[in-house]
């Protein structure tokens, strides 16, 4: 075997090691996919210490790989256990789109090794402590908020909520601060290790990124807004447990059924006390909740058609309880004809949230601002319908979302009146949890914001409860970075009550239906990040296409014909 055939062998078999090692300890780092409800607990501090050491493999082999691309590959192939473990529900809603998914997130670990590579090049070395976490986290930005309506998942430093001493620096930078303070660690570890000449400013940049930590856990610790103002709001979040079927092609028995499930669980949260009572997302299955639709339905189709309305809102007019509730709206309902007869049609259909008070569907209600992608939106092919018939034919779509929902015109809060005096909510639905930029725009909304409330299915995860915790995982972090509390109110669950530092104070399984009751402490926000948002996220991917650029030209000026020296060893494709 010549030298170049054992060179790449060891490359490859490099590369699978490392991402295998960085797969296994996000394995454990993240909800523990074969926990079930207990993966809520996330392991304890075995998570911070794995989550910690999960780039280190990756951020090395791309540091000191010859061959980058093929580096790259190996590490991308090496990862996609835990992509495949941890999107195995995707099966369920889309069996042609979870190999396509898989593939997609096997990507970014292959092209944070090629950019680490290009940026040491462009850097000659000797900033790694600096270098380093800036890439990953430029391309972590990049697959979070840019690409395909944005996957925010699985990030770097989202194992971390547990660690309050780092995760608190999210009110000051967001999560992708946190994910950089993460990788910076690797990138003291790999810059320590440096046998340059500038191995003198290579210590310096890591004295920098060490000194840039300690400064970021003591602003997350110190540099806290005012806490909760003292005031204690009596909240229920109502836990359905709707099978999926059920909110797919549901029976009228079905429906009814749920219906008068759903009514129950609402009295039985008023008997617990609460002052606010929150149903799931979409749970209302009625025509029309608002005022106009159930006026068009009711010329439509007669008085009756409004049933399931009129015994809600008799319902909370009896209780004297304000009630969040989840329903579809239809704007501009109507029949067209068509060749099978008369058809419903809309103007716009929205995922919204109501407020229910006074025994009236009050103004103005939530509708989601960025519908999931893939699940209500296809992203870039939406823009062309005859595309979007094809990838919808072939099952890349999820099953049974709705893919004709329109996006919300802007953000609003909804002022939620109890005995006690409103209550100031900001209520991403579902999927928006997981969105930092959405949650931001909504409490920036209304300076006033005291509460995040979360209504969501979760259905569609099957028996994969840790992708119900990963959900959940999303939404605590939102916590953190306004230093708000959270009520969510899943289908399915998991149901939770979250304090401004993002811990959970009680919570219901997933798979059960009841009622999570619990006195609530307001207010707080305020915090450096909700003035500043994702600016450290973009600064990172600003950079990091930059330098990737820089050493890229720095390579094709050389054109491959001047000797690889030991100072760059690890920076050029010698293929």
């Amino acid at each position: 075997m010549t030298h170049a055939a054992t060179s790449r062998t060891s490359t490859i078999g490099r590369g699978l090691l490392a991402g295998l090692a960085a797969a296994s300890f996000w394995l454990l780092a993240f909800p523990w996919p074969f926990a079930g409800a207990s993966s809520m607990a996330m392991l304890g501090p075995l998570a911070w210490y794995a989550g910690l050491l999960a780039p280190l493999p990756i951020v090395w082999i791309g540091w000191t790989a010859p061959r980058r691309w093929l580096a790259g590959l190996a590490v991308g192939v090496g990862t996609v256990p835990l992509w495949a473990v941890h999107h195995a529900w995707v099966r369920d809603v889309s069996f042609a789109g979870v190999f396509p998914l898989i593939a997609y997130l096997a990507v970014w670990p292959m092209l944070a090794v090629v950019g680490l590579s290009l940026a040491r090049r462009a850097t000659g070395g000797a900033a790694a402590a600096l270098v380093i976490p800036t890439i990953w986290v430029g391309l972590e930005f990049i697959r979070g908020e840019i690409l395909f309506g944005g996957y925010a998942w699985f990030l770097a430093g989202q194992p971390m909520i547990e660690f309050l001493p780092l995760a608190r620096s999210a009110s000051v930078g967001g999560v992708y601060a946190v994910s950089w303070l993460v990788v910076a660690v690797s990138g003291i570890a790999v810059g320590a290790r440096e046998r340059l000449p500038e191995a003198r400013r290579s210590m310096r940049t890591g004295w920098i990124a060490t000194a840039v930590l300690a400064g970021a856990i003591s602003a997350g610790l110190l540099v806290r807004p005012g806490g909760p103002s003292g005031r204690a709001v009596p909240v229920a979040a109502v836990q359905t447990n709707v099978a999926q079927n059920n909110k797919i092609a549901p029976t009228r028995e079905q429906v009814r059924g749920d219906f008068i499930d759903l009514l129950r669980l609402i009295e039985q949260a008023a008997e617990a006390g609460a002052h606010v009572i929150i149903t799931p997302e979409t749970v209302f299955q009625g025509l029309a909740l608002d005022d106009d639709g159930a006026e068009r339905a009711a010329a439509m189709f007669g008085s009756g058609v409004n049933g399931f309305r009129d015994a809600l809102l008799d319902t909370q007019r009896a209780l004297g309880r304000s009630i969040l509730i989840g329903s579809l709206t239809r704007e501009g309902l109507r029949l067209e004809p068509s060749p099978d007869g008369e058809v419903l049609a809309a103007d716009a259909t929205y995922n919204s949230l109501y407020l229910l008070a006074g025994g009236a569907v009050t103004q103005p209600r939530y509708d989601k601002l960025r519908p999931t992608p893939f699940g209500e939106t296809l992203p870039y092919i939406d823009a062309f319908p005859w595309l979007r018939d094809i990838v919808l034919r072939i099952g890349l779509g999820a099953s049974g979302f709705d893919f004709g929902l329109d996006r919300g015109g802007e953000p609003r809060a909804l002022v939620v009146p109890t005995p006690s005096g409103d209550v100031h909510v900001a209520t991403p639905i579902c999927f928006e949890s997981s969105m930092a930029p959405v949650v931001r725009s909504l409490v920036r909304a209304d300076e006033k914001v005291e509460l995040l409330v979360v209504v969501t299915n979760d259905g569609w995860f099957g028996r994969f409860h840790a992708g119900r915790a990963m959900h959940l995982l999303m939404g605590r972090w939102r916590c953190v970075e306004h230093a708000l509390p959270m009520v969510r109110s899943a289908n399915t669950g998991f149901s939770a009550v979250i304090d401004r530092d993002g811990r959970v104070r009680a919570s219901l399984g997933a798979g059960v239906e009841g009622v999570l009751a619990a006195e609530v402490s307001i207010g707080g926000g305020g915090t450096v990040y909700a003035a500043v948002g994702e600016v450290p996220g973009a600064v990172c991917a600003v950079l990091a296409v930059a330098l990737s650029v820089a050493g890229a030209v720095r390579g094709a000026r050389r054109g491959g014909r001047e000797p690889v020296t030991a100072d760059e060893e690890g920076t050029d494709d010698d293929e």
